[in-house]
């Protein structure tokens, strides 16, 4: 790889940069895939960004998976004192509760301005809290204020889960594969509706059982299952011997965009986008483990604000169209060149909420939690969610 200067970023032996990497490819697939309605029908590129980006919401399953190991990563030699627990939950609150609420109240200025709204507000409080909308419309019951928070309500149920096999110290992962073989294979089966599909899973009348319940958790456990693979010695050492020839690699690479490109199984299902991300993410990862892959800096820094990516984008989707209408230009609130303007200054405030929310902010607001040290934030780490 051509190595220029101050491109490529030395980093640490415990860091995985191909981490960063997919987890940008997987926000800035979303991204487009919400943005690229404002092309219309006979402007250009139309079919293009269609034929790319329909299967967008392919990251979301692929995010799972990548939270799924890096829960095993982080916590691999934590020990389970109610210490360790509480420091836990509270850097996971830090890094994604500051930035989501920031943003959703940001997307309700948008909408409402400072018109007081109760039933906006009612949904904008349970969306901070984590909680679905309503119980029906699987995977996403109702979605949240900020859209794309319905995905932010199972990443903390799975920090939940986390947190309580962390009780039970080396015994950690049997608990957790008991709590999930109860909620996704016990339940389903004594209700008599057992499905892979996320968006066929039962209606118990309850969002959070029901959220609880949906097979989308599944791509967390596959991420879960890489990681434990992942952080045995032999296994490791064996998988990263065949995963660093390039013609593996490129196979699964290969089979992984055909699937995505052709709609192939696609959903939100561990058979289906689930399955394709996981082999994604187990090649990438092995891969670079064996071949010692260097990446370039600003394509880590891409996947280090993709938690930002994900975020903005909506708001900025629809901010752009109500200034153009504003300022009398709305013909240029649509249309190819919109595409453009919207995911460019999605990556440009990005930058701003990476640097000012994702560190600063947080790293502040760590330190007034009691039995937290204050401390730098760390620029560069594949160890976020």
């Amino acid at each position: 790889m051509f190595e220029a200067p101050g491109l490529i970023r030395s980093k640490p032996e415990s860091k995985i940069d191909s981490i960063q990497i997919l987890r940008g490819i997987a926000a800035l697939i979303v991204t487009v895939y919400h943005s690229k309605d404002v092309v219309g029908k006979d402007d250009p590129l139309k079919e293009e960004v269609g034929f790319f980006f329909n299967s967008g919401p392919a990251g979301v399953p692929l995010f799972f998976v990548i939270s799924g190991f890096i829960m095993v990563y982080i916590t691999r030699k934590m020990p389970g004192t109610l210490r360790e627990i509480y420091r836990f939950m509270v850097k996971r609150f830090i890094r994604i509760w500051p930035t989501y609420a920031i943003m959703s109240i940001w997307f309700y200025l948008i909408h409402l301005g400072f018109q007081i709204n109760p039933v906006f507000i009612k949904a904008l409080i349970k969306s901070l809290l984590f909680i679905p909308l309503s119980h029906t419309d699987a995977p996403f019951y109702g979605g949240a204020m900020l859209s794309v928070g319905w995905s932010l309500n199972y990443e903390i149920y799975f920090y939940l889960l986390i947190a309580i096999s962390l009780l039970f110290a080396r015994y950690r992962w049997f608990v957790f594969f008991a709590l999930i073989g109860i909620t996704l294979v016990g339940i389903p089966l004594y209700a008599g509706y057992f499905t892979w599909k996320p968006d066929q899973s039962a209606d118990y009348g309850i969002g959070y059982l029901n959220m609880i319940t949906n097979p989308i958790i599944w791509n967390f456990v596959l991420g879960v299952l890489i990681g434990l693979i992942y952080i045995n010695p032999k296994a490791n050492a064996f998988l990263s011997g065949i995963f660093s020839k390039p013609g593996v690699i490129s196979a699964v690479v290969l089979l992984v965009i055909w699937q995505y490109l052709s709609g192939f199984y696609g959903g939100f299902g561990p058979f289906q986008w689930g399955f394709g991300a996981a082999m994604l993410f187990f090649a990438v990862i092995f891969h670079e483990a064996g071949a010692k892959t260097r990446f370039p800096a600003w394509l880590i820094r891409t996947g280090d604000m993709s938690f930002s990516i994900y975020l903005i984008h909506l708001p900025v989707l629809v901010f752009i169209p109500i200034a153009f209408n504003r300022l009398g230009f709305p013909v240029f609130s649509s249309g190819t060149a919109m595409l453009f303007l919207a995911v460019s200054l999605t990556l440009i405030l990005s930058q701003l909420s990476y640097h000012f929310l994702e560190l600063k902010l947080s790293s502040y607001l760590k330190s007034c939690f009691p039995m937290m040290k204050p401390g730098q934030p760390k620029k560069h780490t594949a160890a976020k969610v």
